[in-house]
């Protein structure tokens, strides 16, 4: 993987759209959110593998360690 140049490059890499979200409050007390895939899949429930980083064999290592269904029963999972 090339060097990161940014937070959101860093974001954009984690490993299921729906966590690829960063939060932090700006010098101005503002909150100022990083989600370079979108907020829809968190927003939805929606468990879908970030192909820049996991292949579809390391997301269903991560599905059956993690078990989204299981603790979460409204998240979808797209393979």
């Amino acid at each position: 993987m090339a060097p990161l140049r940014t937070v959101a490059d860093a974001v954009a890499t984690w490993p299921e759209y729906a966590t690829a979200v960063a939060i932090r409050l700006d010098a101005h007390n503002k909150i100022t959110v990083c989600a370079p895939h979108g907020l829809d899949d968190l927003l939805d429930g929606m468990w879908r593998r970030n192909p820049t980083r996991v292949s579809p064999e390391i997301s269903r290592q991560r599905l059956a360690r993690h078990r989204p269904t299981e603790r979460w029963p409204g998240v979808r999972v797209v393979m």
